[in-house]
């Protein structure tokens, strides 16, 4: 009897293990897999400033739904910060198999932010000519034990 005892028990060890081994295994895949596609269009272009929309989508292939941190997104023009959103202390639902849009997250980027960077990006702007600015996505993906970052670039042709 103690015998089967402690056979049950190893047994029941083991079980743990595996289960838990494969757990960690599909979660971390599961962040390998995740994809997030941003778009950046222009609001409005005055003599305050340049306001910009961004709006983002987070797919999860996976069959493991997901916790996120509200996406920040900083914005490069010629591998100079442009400008960045704000931090937001708010978590995103991803659901498997599943998409979660982020939207109207929007950016200022004041006239002296522009002047700084250079006059062309503002000649490009109201020329209707497109401009190429990098937005990157950085969030972190919540696994309750754990947290992953996660982070994209995606290269944008902006334009009025």
């Amino acid at each position: 009897m103690a015998n089967l005892k402690k056979i049950l028990l190893g047994l029941g060890i083991t079980g743990g293990l595996v289960a838990g081994i494969s757990y960690l295994a599909r979660l971390r895949k599961t962040s390998s897999e995740l994809e997030s596609e941003t778009t950046v269009n222009v609001q409005k272009l005055d003599l305050t400033g340049l306001s910009l929309r961004v709006d983002s989508l987070l797919k999860n292939p996976t069959k493991t739904a997901l916790t996120m941190k509200f996406p920040y997104v900083k914005l490069i023009y010629k591998d100079a910060t442009l400008a960045s959103s704000q931090v937001v202390n708010e978590n995103i639902e991803v659901p498997a198999f599943g998409e979660a849009r982020i939207e109207k997250i929007m950016i200022q980027i004041p006239v002296m932010g522009l002047f700084s960077l250079g006059g062309d990006l503002i000649k490009s702007l109201k020329s209707g000519e497109p401009v190429k600015i990098q937005a990157k996505t950085i969030t972190t993906i919540d696994l309750g034990w754990k947290q992953l970052p996660y982070e994209k670039t995606d290269e944008i042709n902006l334009k009025v």
